[in-house]
């Protein structure tokens, strides 16, 4: 079976997402197609595929099914296509910096070994618990759920 999730649906995702966030409206099919690249029907398998999650609200098609124009991006679309931060890419750059702290020669060494002991918390037991704090797996602060 082929992975249309990274050669075709995502691409078209990041496309329609990057063209809405441009123009602040829903983006045409024939834009996205010339925004990824990829002829009409490639285009037009992606976006239904791609409405089955919803990652867009409500767009306009044709009377023979096709999509015409797609609707406003969910944050699901926002957050896949790269344009806001997952969850797990906030919790992965609060503990980069949590690591460069406790790396910082100019700290003292009591603060340096705090923020290593908050850093391999939060990448070990804690992992979980601050997702669900930012918004991922059934959390509320980021997705507003």
């Amino acid at each position: 079976m082929t992975d249309t999730w990274t050669t075709r649906d995502l691409p078209v995702l990041k496309a329609a997402v990057e063209l809405y966030d441009q123009t602040g409206e829903g983006p045409s099919a024939d834009e996205i197609e010339r925004a990824c690249g990829f002829d009409e029907q490639t285009v037009q398998r992606a976006l239904r595929a791609l409405y089955r999650q919803p990652y867009f609200d409500k767009g306009v098609e044709a009377f023979g099914g096709d999509i015409l124009m797609v609707g406003e991006p969910t944050g699901d679309a926002f957050r896949v296509a790269g344009l806001w931060p997952s969850p797990e890419t906030q919790l992965e750059r609060l503990i980069a910096a949590l690591e460069a702290a406790a790396d910082d020669d100019s700290r003292q060494p009591d603060e340096r070994s705090r923020m290593k002991q908050i850093a391999l918390t939060l990448r070990g037991a804690a992992w979980q618990v601050a997702l669900n704090a930012l918004g991922g797996a059934g959390g509320n602060l980021m997705t507003g759920d």
